[in-house]
């Protein structure tokens, strides 16, 4: 079994920045564990440094459930894993040649991949305070002493 591990840990002396990263570590920690099911396909199509920030935005989307439905005040509806809006996979459907409804996380999760590596994260920045305030807030851990570890730990199951 492969598991992602996330290290949050702080150094002395205290610093209200490193209190502030360690606390929003925590809070990615929680949230990849909450999705952490849907780590072997996520690790199948995103590449190592962009698994953490994945597993975050499918936290962020849906919560994890696949069959997540959201209602947009413009009619159209976001669905899946990855919350594809009926405009972006009407799109996409075409062009990738996709033959499976949004429902499917395997699918849904190729497809996020592809987005990624053709047109960048953008397409979730609806969600983008959940799952990027890590990121934006954690750019200096080096500077504060504070780190974050994504190891891929294999271990028997």
């Amino acid at each position: 079994m492969i598991e992602l591990i996330i290290a949050c840990a702080v150094t002395s002396p205290l610093t209200p920045v490193e209190v502030t990263n360690y606390i929003l570590c925590s809070d990615a920690q929680e949230k990849v564990e909450h999705v952490i099911e849907w780590y072997p396909i996520v690790e199948e199509h995103f590449e190592t440094e962009d698994i953490l920030q994945a597993m975050l935005i499918i936290y962020c989307e849906s919560s994890g459930n696949p069959k997540a439905i959201g209602q947009n005040v413009d009619s159209t509806r976001d669905i899946g894993l990855w919350q594809f809006n009926d405009n972006t996979w009407a799109w996409l459907k075409p062009k990738l040649k996709i033959t499976s409804k949004r429902t499917n996380p395997i699918v849904s999760t190729a497809v996020a991949s592809w987005l990624v590596y053709n047109d960048g994260w953008h397409h979730w920045s609806s969600s983008e305070r959940c799952w990027n305030e890590y990121f934006l807030r954690t750019k200096t851990t080096q500077e504060v002493g504070y780190t974050i570890s994504k190891r891929l730990w294999w271990a028997n199951s």
